[in-house]
């Protein structure tokens, strides 16, 4: 196909997939350090219990290692769920400055993207050359554009021309300068 167009109306669901997305890497690390973290505990609850299987509950007692192994396990789950809190906390506090109301229009010609944003009725043209990421869920394609610090968010079911899987198939094309 030599284009694909998308209509895409700015919504809080699509915001927060935005910010998911940029945040990917940290999210990642948090979850690393929270599994890391929930180890100690999880080791020392496997040894808790052969000990209870093999019938040796003298020295079954709790001490500061128990307690401190609890606390990791506290901090685990506060690190897993940190990116999502500060998503939720990074919306909340921006709500008032998105407009809800914006439809944005794209064409993804060969050589470049159009863009047409009705709530400013201003026009816009991206180069490939210039896109640093692609990323994409079930609902939504996230374009990265790092020299213009500009972040593209795509509905999968806004394509008037072309489907979401070929335009995104396309992308990753122009991306790897094909």
């Amino acid at each position: 196909m030599d284009y694909f167009e998308n209509t895409t109306r700015i919504t809080e669901d699509g915001y927060a997939a935005i910010l998911q997305m940029q945040k990917k890497q940290h999210c990642i690390i948090c979850r690393a350090i929270g599994i890391l973290l929930a180890i100690p505990f999880l080791e020392r609850l496997i040894y808790r219990g052969i000990l209870l299987e093999i019938g040796d509950t003298a020295d079954f007692h709790l001490g500061f290692l128990d307690f401190l192994f609890l606390l990791l396990l506290a901090a685990a789950f506060w690190m897993w769920h940190l990116p999502k809190k500060q998503i939720q906390d990074r919306i909340r506090r921006t709500r008032k400055k998105l407009d809800l109301q914006a439809v944005n229009q794209y064409t993804f010609l060969p050589e470049c993207i159009r863009m047409m944003s009705t709530s400013s009725l201003e026009k816009y043209q991206l180069e490939y050359e210039n896109l640093t990421w692609i990323r994409c869920d079930k609902r939504w394609i996230v374009l990265y554009f790092a020299r213009q610090d500009f972040t593209m968010l795509i509905d999968k079911q806004g394509f008037t021309h072309g489907t979401a899987n070929a335009c995104l198939a396309f992308l990753k094309n122009k991306q790897e300068g094909r």
